[in-house]
């Protein structure tokens, strides 16, 4: 059987894959983790959940079926029932169930579904080829210096013995002498800074007067403008399709276009299918949550049979 195989594809490239009457699976990013009590660095992955509150049929495990398997879409539709039925035979018969590459499943003490997920496949098309990391701790031991005592700086510091060559009337004299020449340094330094500060003050009033001088002389009037560019944005592209059906004759189609429209519904006709039939749409939506809220409003109204449809069709 090769539903596992369809459903784990479909998670490399969906955040919500709906398995229909049994429900959905729902990814969400997990960044890069680091594990310190194992010194394993895990790289950024996909973590799967279970919500089996999901169950009404979206059309992308059908469609996607139908696709891979060459069949029609009420095909593919049955095609699931029978997986579903023997998901819960296997369930019922041994107590638990495994889809390939996906998870486990089985049943708690109040028959609801556990799901325990396979960590080792990871469905983030970033991290294609990253597997996990162990890394190795460094033994950072620290080094204390070395100091000497003072008996041994007392013993490798040489001993310089002064000798007296002047008296202590000369050393006095010498030591006014150089006092006064300090002064006299000190206060014409002081003087110095004291002018240039000045000047600086000087020539900075000089060089505003010349800036407002230059702006009041100045003209602000534009004589010849630039010209207007015209940019055109491409607009973004709608490829969530919540689809009211698909017909084999084209008159067809357009006259559902023309019932959904006098019902207010913005309908279309997105393109021909492989199968050449020619598929209506209820309306198309660039975001998918967006679409999905509306395939369920749709469904509300008594539209069972719409379905959620991703992508482009030739015209």
């Amino acid at each position: 059987m090769q539903m596992p195989f369809y459903i784990s594809d479909l998670l490399y490239r969906q955040e919500c894959v709906v398995i229909p009457d049994f429900g959905a699976f729902i990814s969400r990013r997990v960044p890069a983790q680091h594990f310190a009590s194992s010194h394993t660095i895990y790289p950024p992955k996909k973590g799967l959940s279970f919500n089996a509150q999901i169950t009404q049929n979206d059309g992308l495990l059908a469609n996607y079926v139908a696709s891979a398997s060459h069949l029609s879409y009420e095909e593919a539709v049955q095609e699931i029932r029978n997986y579903v039925r023997f998901l819960d035979q296997e369930i019922d018969d041994n107590g638990s169930v495994t889809i390939h590459k996906v998870g486990r499943f089985s049943r708690n003490e109040e028959k609801a579904l556990q799901f325990t997920p396979m960590y080792l496949v990871n469905y983030l098309p970033e991290a294609f080829g990253l597997s996990s990391h162990e890394t190795y701790a460094i033994d950072r031991i620290p080094v204390v210096p070395e100091v000497a005592s003072n008996k041994e700086l007392s013993e490798e510091l040489p001993v310089v013995l002064e000798t007296q060559h002047a008296t202590s009337g000369s050393w006095v004299r010498y030591a006014a002498v150089g006092a006064i020449l300090l002064g006299l340094s000190y206060a014409g330094f002081t003087g110095y800074v004291v002018q240039v500060e000045k000047d600086a003050v000087v020539v900075d009033q000089m060089a505003e007067e010349l800036v407002d001088a230059k702006i009041e002389r100045a003209s602000f009037l534009i004589s010849d403008p630039l010209p207007k560019i015209n940019i055109s944005v491409a607009p973004l592209e709608r490829n969530y399709h919540v689809v009211a059906g698909a017909f084999r004759i084209s008159e067809n189609a357009d006259k559902r276009v023309a019932q959904l429209k006098r019902k207010g519904f913005d309908a279309k006709r997105i393109g021909v299918n492989k199968y050449g039939l020619h598929n209506v749409a209820f309306s198309s939506f660039v975001e998918r949550n967006d679409a999905i809220n509306e395939l369920n409003k749709v469904r509300a109204l008594g539209f069972d049979k719409a379905w959620l449809f991703t992508g482009k069709l030739p015209k």
